[in-house]
């Protein structure tokens, strides 16, 4: 079980997450002939595609795999956003987030033994999860980072996890299974990689791995380092 970055951020958010003999894909930001490549063209892997919300940087994209047959799962559209529903052999609820347009997280589960989340988006995120053994979260920016003088200054804190809630998230849902903390769409001004990384590696045990989604990066989920 891997996770392939293909985009993150505003530029495009694509992921793919890869078992043995299926791939479920997450956000659709990015060209699907990125996906495409990824995956040596074999597209009979992919089960499924998990879009968070509407916006181009994670949905511009869905309509491609729509018009390959691919099953695109879009619950911010129902009036009811927490649902649960199968891709191959991977399953997923879905869960309300706070953004400036309806979005969703995902909760995704393989018998391979994966509980994976992935939270992007979300100005904080209402519920912990059990047993989770895999995070895929947003932490978007900081207060020591953000040019408060700046046009998009309140969006950018009411609309994307900070450094200091995402830290309160990873702690409310640490556990004995936890092994990857992958830490995802980061912006560009308003972050800083190194730190942000080093503060999840403060809090968490020593044998959780912590990792930065970036472009072109895998992330192997069976890999436990002690």
């Amino acid at each position: 079980m891997n996770l392939l970055t293909i985009g993150t951020g505003s530029s495009g958010n694509c992921y793919l997450l890869n078992s043995e003999d299926e791939t479920l894909i997450l956000d659709a930001g990015v060209p699907f002939l990125d996906a495409k490549k990824a995956l040596d063209f074999d597209i009979t892997r992919i089960v499924g595609v998990l879009v968070t919300h509407c916006h181009g940087d994670h949905a511009k994209y869905s309509h491609e795999y729509e018009q390959a047959g691919i099953p695109v799962w879009k619950p911010y559209l129902d009036t009811n956003p927490r649902q649960g529903k199968a891709f191959g052999k991977f399953t997923a609820w879905s869960f309300d987030q706070k953004h400036d347009v309806p979005c969703v997280g995902y909760q995704i589960t393989h018998p391979d033994g994966l509980r994976l989340l992935y939270a992007t988006d979300t100005e904080f995120i209402r519920y912990t999860f059990r047993g989770l053994t895999a995070m895929l979260i947003e932490m978007n920016w900081s207060e020591e980072y953000v040019d408060k003088t700046e046009a998009k200054y309140r969006h950018v804190l009411t609309g994307h996890l900070s450094k200091q809630t995402c830290l309160d998230c990873v702690k409310a849902n640490m556990n004995q299974n936890l092994s990857h903390v992958i830490l995802c769409h980061l912006s560009e001004g308003n972050s800083h990689q190194a730190e942000f990384k080093r503060a999840v590696r403060e809090i968490v045990p020593v044998w959780v791995t912590v990792d930065l989604a970036e472009a072109g990066a895998t992330v192997d989920l069976n890999e436990i380092p002690f």
